[in-house]
């Protein structure tokens, strides 16, 4: 055990300073701070408050932050863990070592949540703090409505991330595939009748938004016909924050477990 957690905290550390010292990190936070300047751009308008004022602010949270910049970081960060380390053949490398291979998935996996993390809820409350000033509302009143929305983002890139992860250790083409889950069976199934939607992670997600007082924005839905027209079963937010722990343990289970079972080769090897 104590080389477990010796292994683990020293390859989080360091694949966190690597993370910290990559361009692309540095890029992709950039990216995702570019939306807390729309709200101040458009505050030059005139000083009444803004119709619609706290659903807009909701809606920023929950459709930008949550539906996609948290399952995009996922994306970018957690396909390419072992991903990149496997086409470049590096990865024998640091396997080679008389390490726990689970611990060194785990750790690796930490400093991409870690990371993630400090990206977008540094963007998101930069983003939140200037919604509520375009919509002339007191960023101290909705304190509450933040951190509520900061603990979702963090749930679903827990598990999003675990997702993306087990991809990387699994295909060879992990970004496609983990998009193709993400952004079309998870947007898909939410036409289809049944119990289709249970085989998402959106679905959970969805159902642990925090409470509101007002009427949520809402996206377009499709119109289909009635006979096509899907029964919602619902689920408790036990059931939910249950279902995604269990879905995350279940795909680093699944990492841990190929990446213990497979044998890699080197570059060297290879030629």
């Amino acid at each position: 055990m104590g080389l477990f957690l010796n292994v683990f905290v020293s390859v989080a550390t360091f694949s966190t300073y690597l993370h910290a010292r990559r361009r692309r990190t540095w890029l992709i936070a950039f990216l995702i701070a570019l939306p807390a300047f729309v709200p101040l751009l458009a505050a030059y308008n005139p000083s009444e408050s803004p119709t619609y004022a706290e659903e807009i602010v909701d809606a920023v949270a929950q459709f930008l932050y949550v539906l996609t910049i948290t399952p995009l970081m996922a994306l970018v960060f957690g396909c390419s863990l072992f991903s990149e380390e496997i086409e470049a053949r590096t990865l024998p490398l640091l396997l080679a070592r008389a390490a726990p291979r689970s611990a060194i998935v785990l750790g690796k996996y930490a400093a991409f949540v870690f990371v993630s993390a400090i990206l977008i809820l540094v963007s998101f409350a930069l983003t939140f703090a200037s919604s509520a000033y375009f919509n002339r509302l007191a960023f101290a009143d909705y304190l509450g409505l933040f951190a509520r929305y900061s603990l979702l983002v963090l749930v679903a890139l827990v598990a999003y991330g675990a997702f993306c992860v087990a991809m990387s250790t699994l295909t060879k083409h992990p970004v496609v595939v983990s998009a193709l889950f993400i952004f079309g069976w998870e947007k898909l199934v939410a036409a289809l009748p049944g119990y289709a939607d249970f085989i998402t992670l959106q679905k959970y997600v969805l159902r642990l938004l925090p409470e509101v007082t007002f009427n949520r924005i809402e996206v377009e839905k499709v119109e289909l016909p009635p006979e096509l027209m899907r029964a919602v079963y619902p689920v408790s937010g036990w059931f939910s924050i249950t279902a995604l722990a269990v879905a995350s343990a279940l795909f680093l289970a699944l990492a841990c477990y190929v990446v213990r079972s497979r044998e890699y080769v080197t570059a060297s090897g290879a030629g």
